[in-house]
């Protein structure tokens, strides 16, 4: 089949295009970024198009000779207008589809009560579920509750809830009845859906058999952790303090924190069952979810996470950006090692995450944490591929925006500042070895930028001169 995906970045996006792949479907995805793609998968033959969804036209290339598309596009982090724009990319997707005659559209959809006082986040899910539904073209659509799963948003929280605090003050939200399902079994419906003979769109409710709590969540995984954990309810914790609480312990930020956490105060359980006849999947219990996921993380972290999601950004990569700023302000500093290319790229291949940044940890620390209580993105998300640059994924608060292996990177800032920054290593060959340049940037129109760069610049130079000696020490090591 012919299988067009939009939202291929995030992190089902991602682990679907490896199913699909592994199935022999010929997969097209239509991206603002294809290049993110593309180096996430240089091993498969996709096609990939530029397009953004907010602006997509009816005859978009994209969308030509498809048989089934899947829209699994979802903003976590898009400020206070998100709901007009979540419609407005669905209402453009679902015009293109029908202008090319696509049969049918998979949406992958919030499980959630519409007569219940729902949240905007949920409320949009299901909006977007409607437009979707709206023309002749047939969509199906997958409503699931909390997905468990390697590198998924629900289960990171509750993992590091758990790992992190022996004693947790809870708030109401996490009384809220759920219906888990295992992230295998939701990939499963969503290629059965493919297949399977719809004659009108239709709704379908999915999740695994357990209806639970997020503390009986939480002490499942305790349990098979051999973790004992004490769990004290509170009142006073709202969304807004929730979110704060949230982004100390655990990798998400406040912004989307405050997203999931005012969707979790919903019960989101399965009302209708799903038909036995058009799906051949018996879901697993929840305990064989977790244990399950626990299993995949033993061979490390999975290469999808739900922060390398463009819409887990406070900001969107876009190397065609023609946003003409007044000022640019840059700090430009060399410094020559006596080794080959590759050499002298490895410290610079390494940085962040576990390894930090070879100089003044603390400080990127303490900034992270400033960042955080901002409501940015702070410094939790590490990285995934610890050891290679992947564009498109995330490492600490920056999101790589270009590589070429053992010459270049560039990581552009996610963090709240008053302009654009950057973050630029390359690498030259030179005659007494390789000339390593690390260059800081920052792009801005306002004076609040002006006072940012200048007023930090004392301190960002001994930062900035301390990281280079470092990475060249590390090189000629």
């Amino acid at each position: 089949m012919n299988i067009l995906i939009a939202g291929a970045s995030g992190y089902v996006g991602t682990l679907l295009i490896k199913k699909l792949s592994n199935e022999n479907h010929n997969i097209s995805c239509v991206s603002r970024n294809p290049e993110m793609i593309e180096s996430r998968f240089p091993q498969l033959n996709l096609k990939t198009h530029k397009g953004d969804l907010l602006s997509l036209k009816e005859n978009h290339k994209a969308f030509d000779n498809i048989d089934v598309a899947y829209y699994l596009v979802h903003s976590l982090s898009a400020g206070k207008d998100f709901p007009l724009q979540e419609l407005k990319c669905a209402e453009n997707f679902i015009k293109a589809a029908k202008a090319a005659g696509i049969p049918k559209v998979i949406y992958l959809g919030g499980l959630a009560n519409e007569q219940s006082q729902l949240s905007r986040h949920l409320k949009s899910r299901l909006e977007v579920g409607a437009m979707l539904r709206s023309t002749e073209v047939v969509c199906v659509e997958l409503q699931a509750s909390v997905i468990i799963g390697s590198g998924s948003l629900s289960y990171e929280i509750m993992k590091n809830l758990v790992e992190r605090l022996p004693i947790m003050l809870t708030p109401k939200w996490v009384s809220s009845l759920s219906q888990p399902i295992w992230i295998e079994d939701a990939l499963e419906y969503l290629t059965q859906s493919a297949t399977v003979e719809f004659k009108k769109s239709a709704v379908i409710q999915i999740g695994g058999p357990n209806q639970v709590t997020y503390k009986q969540l939480m002490q499942i995984y305790a349990n098979l952790r051999n973790l004992k954990r004490i769990m004290i309810s509170v009142p006073v914790l709202t969304p807004n303090l929730s979110s704060k609480w949230l982004g100390l312990v655990t990798p998400v930020y406040a912004r989307v924190g405050k997203k999931l956490i005012e969707s979790l105060k919903n019960d989101s359980i399965v009302t209708k069952p799903v038909d036995r006849d058009l799906f051949s999947i018996i879901p697993s219990s929840i305990e064989t979810a977790i244990a399950n996921t626990m299993k995949v993380e033993q061979d490390g972290p999975s290469e999808s996470r739900w922060y390398n999601s463009v819409s887990s950004s406070t900001k969107v990569i876009d190397k065609e950006d023609d946003t003409s700023y007044r000022y640019l302000l840059r700090d430009v500093r060399e410094i020559i090692v006596a080794v080959g290319p590759m050499e002298a790229f490895k410290p610079i291949n390494q940085i962040g995450g576990s390894n930090g940044w070879y100089y003044a940890n603390f400080l990127w620390k303490i900034r992270g944490w400033i960042d955080l209580l901002a409501g940015g993105v702070g410094i939790r998300r590490t990285r995934v591929n610890q050891h290679t640059y992947v564009i498109g994924d995330t490492l600490d608060w920056w999101r790589i925006s270009d590589h070429i292996p053992n010459e270049l990177v560039i990581l552009d800032a996610e963090m709240k500042l008053p302009g654009k920054a950057w973050l630029k290593f390359e690498i030259v060959p030179s005659q007494k070895g390789s000339l390593i340049r690390q260059t800081a940037g920052m792009e801005t129109n306002n004076l609040m930028g002006l006072l940012y760069w200048y007023g930090l610049f004392p301190l960002h130079s001994i930062i900035f001169r301390g990281m280079l000696n470092a990475i060249g020490k590390r090189a000629s090591a």
